[in-house]
């Protein structure tokens, strides 16, 4: 690959022409929605609307999700440096006010250094055809399922784990989440296109938080996100298939 040494920023104005008409009416679509919640049914977004500030914040976090998770199904570095600004400075709000207090501690131990070590490795492995693209790869179907019992099983011990630590508040099923959304940003820094699969279970567990927290206004977030995750599932695995990414082992290196 070109450029291995060297971090290239991304080409915003070329990633934007590279929206098709499905991508950017699907995110106007919920946009649109999120925005006309906030307006009309503010106490769906969050239980105690007394705040504009974490209104704000919940209306910013709604509309940048699904937009963060199509950067990543079109493999766009920027994703990252988008996500710290938008996504984990207002979710730290938001957790913290709800009381998820394992979430909030892993937004800021765990998702903004990652972002930052992503944002480096992903720079280092540039498609060749196309600058705002990174190189994704995926393992075999047999290593791939290995590999998803194997997340599923750490992220259910250290959910337990982290949910009887000393002080903690939290629920299991957030501690869960936590552990299974850490291993998805690992496999995301790592490029692996398992990741998704990780994905999709740690947005169906945010799903249960957030209707358990009455927070409705959020389910928009959650089924938005699903809506991309699986289009992102189909997108790498296409580029897998089409440029021979596909390993038998787990490679670690950048």
């Amino acid at each position: 690959m070109d450029n291995k040494n060297k971090i290239q920023l991304p080409n915003i104005r070329s990633f934007i022409k590279s929206f098709t008409k499905f991508e950017a009416y699907y995110l106007t679509f919920v946009v649109a929605l999120a925005i006309g919640m906030a307006v009309f049914f503010p106490e769906a977004m969050l239980e105690d609307t007394s705040s504009p500030l974490l209104l704000f914040c919940s209306v910013v976090n709604v509309i940048s999700n699904p937009l963060c998770e199509m950067m990543v199904s079109k493999q766009f570095r920027g994703n990252f440096i988008f996500d710290i600004f938008a996504i984990e400075i207002t979710y730290v709000l938001l957790a913290y006010h709800l009381g998820w207090y394992t979430l909030m501690l892993s937004c800021i131990f765990f998702w903004i250094p990652i972002d930052i070590l992503s944002f480096i490795r992903w720079s280092k492995n540039i498609d060749r055809e196309d600058e705002n693209v990174t190189v994704v790869k995926r393992l075999s179907w047999k290593k791939s399922i290995m590999l998803l019992i194997g997340v599923v099983v750490f992220s259910l011990v250290m959910g337990s784990i982290m949910s009887n630590l000393p002080g903690s508040q939290d629920s299991y099923l957030e501690a869960f989440a936590t552990a299974m959304g850490m291993v998805n940003g690992t496999l995301l820094m790592l490029r692996y296109s398992e990741h998704w699969y990780a994905w999709v279970i740690t947005t169906a567990l945010y799903l249960a938080m957030d209707i358990s927290a009455g927070a409705y206004g959020l389910l928009i977030d959650d089924f938005a996100m699903l809506v991309v995750t699986f289009y992102g599932i189909w997108k790498w695995f296409t580029y897998t298939r089409k440029h021979g990414t596909i390993q038998e082992k787990m490679d670690l290196k950048a």
